[in-house]
């Protein structure tokens, strides 16, 4: 008989469910490759600011991107966004997604030619998540 559990440690859990979820998927729409992609924003070899993210498919899917208070508002995140852009095109994206708060970034995604089409209330301090999407 089945039973649920509340796991203490994640790992083993998250390996089955990745498993059981990828072939799941296989089924459904063909095996696909996940590639993950970095770009890094860089001053005298440190890392002060980058992107990560990875394709699955044919959509980029943007997880983290940060630049150093130093670095910002010198176009360097603009210049970030296009050279993921870039790479993800090169294999084969068609569509870029990603998410942030509205503390974070909202107006940034918008003028990088991001289009917003979903938010998510309930966050504390009123802060709202925002998703956004973009044809490449």
């Amino acid at each position: 008989m089945a039973t649920i559990t509340v796991e203490r440690t994640i790992g083993t859990t998250k390996k089955a469910v990745l498993a059981g979820l990828g072939a799941y998927n296989d089924e459904h729409f063909g095996k696909q490759k996940v590639r993950s992609i970095a770009v890094s924003l860089k001053d005298r070899r440190k890392i002060v600011g980058g992107i990560v993210g990875h394709l699955w498919a044919t959509v980029l899917f943007i997880q983290y991107f940060w630049i150093d208070q130093k670095q910002r508002g010198k176009g360097f995140g603009t210049k970030l966004i296009a050279a993921i852009e870039d790479e993800a095109r090169r294999h084969g994206a068609i569509q870029a997604y990603v998410d942030t708060m509205s503390f974070q970034a909202p107006g940034f995604y918008r003028s990088c030619g991001y289009e917003e089409f979903g938010t998510l209330k309930g966050y504390p301090g009123g802060v709202t998540r925002h998703s956004f999407t973009k044809s490449l």
